[in-house]
């Protein structure tokens, strides 16, 4: 009789002493993505006040079973992942100047939601000089898994400025998210 070769023991050590979502957590590789590129422009902000001033509802295109698929080489989709967590956020203006850039925000927080909860992904304390480009990695990110099975990510955007602005500010958002 033939032996078994050691990857076949391995995997069946690995069936008999694992429920099947333990199986799919070990075999499932770590890997970070980019979701699509935000861009949006903030109006001018003639008034500091002692509230936030929500950017608005925007929504991106997202497909994470084809995104799972392709770092996977085809054997996950998006019925595998255990969870989805924000790695790292990128907040660039693209016309800053000395007097309209991030120092004129005190902070700002991102929310994704679906039609049903709603979740914080993201807090930002701006600095009080001069800077166009922030990178915010949060210490804490919930499990967003839920809000990325449909195809668009829906999410709402809070600013408190600290500093009026003069003129419209571009600004680009880059978000990394870790899937397991």
């Amino acid at each position: 009789m033939k032996s078994a070769t050691p990857g076949l023991l391995v995997l069946i050590t690995m069936f008999t002493s694992c429920t099947c979502n333990e199986v799919k957590e070990k075999l499932l590789p770590s890997f970070n993505v980019n979701i699509p590129e935000i861009n949006l422009t903030v109006p001018p902000l003639p008034l500091v006040t002692n509230e936030e001033i929500p950017v608005g509802a925007l929504k991106t295109h997202i497909n994470m079973d084809s995104t799972i698929k392709a770092n996977t080489a085809g054997t996950f989709g998006a019925d595998a992942v255990h969870f989805v967590k924000v790695k790292k956020m990128v907040i660039k203006v693209l016309n800053a100047d000395e007097n309209n850039n991030l120092s004129n925000f005190e902070s700002a927080r991102m929310r994704i939601y679906s039609d049903t909860s709603s979740t914080e992904i993201a807090v930002v304390t701006f600095p009080t000089t001069y800077t166009d480009s922030i990178t915010v990695i949060p210490t804490s990110s919930p499990d967003i898994s839920p809000y990325l099975r449909g195809s668009n990510l829906a999410y709402n955007l809070f600013w408190k400025n600290r500093k009026t602005t003069k003129k419209y500010l571009k600004l680009n958002v880059k978000i990394s998210i870790g899937v397991q």
